[in-house]
């Protein structure tokens, strides 16, 4: 898979879950100043690193944030943050279903999103590995 594919596979993966409302390739820090805002619960999602290991494996570090508003006294953050939870979880879990195509970190740790955005936002982020081994070899590679 190419970077655009893994792109496109996670954007189809967190909008086909029910709840999520809108997907947005780029970090909440770069939208939020944005004129229009998205649709909450949003989900946003970046790749900005990863490794190219030996045995043609590409890994990708992706990061990840589920937010939604929690009320301007921040009234609905436990239940917001439990919402984000069990959505990242199911994030997880169908993209570790994936396994013929990729592989996902075994361990996934995740933290809380609370007061770090304007515009009331709670929700957790979290940063996982995926790997895939590439088709093609070194004797694939074009040369002159």
């Amino acid at each position: 898979m190419t970077y655009n594919q893994v792109i496109k596979k996670i954007k189809e993966t967190l909008e086909s879950h029910a709840m999520i409302k809108s997907v947005i390739l780029n970090s909440p820090v770069n939208w939020l100043f944005w004129t229009e805002q998205p649709t909450f619960p949003n989900a946003s999602f970046e790749i900005a690193s990863g490794n190219y290991n030996a045995g043609r494996e590409n890994v990708y570090s992706v990061q990840l944030w589920l937010l939604d508003k929690s009320g301007v006294d921040n009234e609905f953050e436990q239940d917001v943050t439990s919402d984000m939870h069990s959505i990242g979880n199911d994030i997880v879990n169908s993209l570790r279903q994936e396994f013929n195509t990729f592989g996902i970190d075994t361990s996934i740790a995740w933290s809380k999103v609370e007061e770090k955005f304007e515009d009331y936002l709670t929700g957790v982020n979290f940063t996982f590995n995926l790997s895939i081994v590439s088709q093609f070899g070194a004797c694939d590679i074009p040369t002159i």
